[in-house]
């Protein structure tokens, strides 16, 4: 049921939103700006994860985004996944793996200037999967912007089966334009990781108790291009796997990409 609603939330904000663009005016009925994408990729590799289970099948992805002229943003994003951490129950023996299950990222926050190049961003976002309750998270970023460059830092606020409260992922990436229409990208990832464990008797399970405080998460290198004059884009990754909490290592991964932005 919740993930019928969830079906008909993104489907219904959809139409409204290809409704405002297709308007003549192209203008909204409230300040601001409201924008789109549907993504279809290979693979879901969420934050270098390429061993785990949603690194198996292809997926479908998109989202909604709302601008304000002040640098007020509020969105949403969602994924189909296969995650067995989404299947924590009251036991560890109740573990499913390979259940399919759905990714709702609802994010807000503020994007502002210090210079013309230099700018910054303060948010929050909720992570409710479903199947999996237990796996839904409450987390802040903090980043800065200099041109093509931005650092970014998203801490966790609360302990789920994929992390510990104070789990702080930090990313930066350079995506630079290139000649013939290209837009490359440049990404290093690390986690600082937090040791207090509460979902101990699952994550032992899983492999994922805590080990180290510090680990390089992953590497990636991309490039994409407009498909033509379709308004479509293709993308392609390719991810140097980093360590997770329990000092695993994350196999190299090739990533495909088609997208739609609107």
């Amino acid at each position: 049921m919740v993930k019928s609603v969830c079906k008909m939330i993104v489907l219904g904000a959809l139409a409204v939103t290809s409704t405002f663009i297709m308007a003549e005016d192209n203008t909204l009925p409230f300040p601001g700006t409201i924008t789109g994408n549907v993504n279809v990729v290979s693979s879901y590799n969420l934050r270098g994860m390429t061993n785990s289970p949603e690194s198996d099948t292809p997926a479908v992805q998109g989202g909604l985004d709302y601008t304000h002229d002040s640098g007020f943003y509020l969105g949403y994003w969602f994924s189909t996944l296969t995650a067995a951490y989404a299947d924590f129950n009251t036991s560890p023996t109740n573990i499913k793996e390979d259940k399919k299950s759905f990714e709702n990222d609802f994010y807000a926050g503020y994007k502002g200037k210090i210079t013309d190049d230099l700018g910054y961003q303060i948010g929050g976002t909720v992570y409710y999967y479903y199947p999996g309750w237990e796996s839904t998270g409450y987390e802040t970023i903090l980043g800065l912007n200099y041109k093509d460059v931005s650092i970014t830092a998203q801490t966790l606020l609360n302990n789920v089966t994929f992390g510990n409260k104070g789990d702080t992922y930090f990313l930066a990436t350079y995506a630079p334009k290139l000649a013939g229409g290209f837009t490359g990208k440049v990404q290093v990832a690390a986690y600082y990781y937090g040791d207090d464990d509460e979902y101990l008797a699952y994550q032992a399970k899983a492999g994922d108790v805590t080990k180290t405080d510090f680990a390089f998460r992953h590497a990636t290198l991309g490039l994409s291009h407009p498909l033509g004059a379709t308004g479509a884009t293709w993308s392609l990754d390719y991810i140097f796997g980093g360590y997770t909490r329990d000092e695993a290592k994350q196999k190299n991964k090739v990533v495909l990409g088609l997208g739609y932005a609107f």
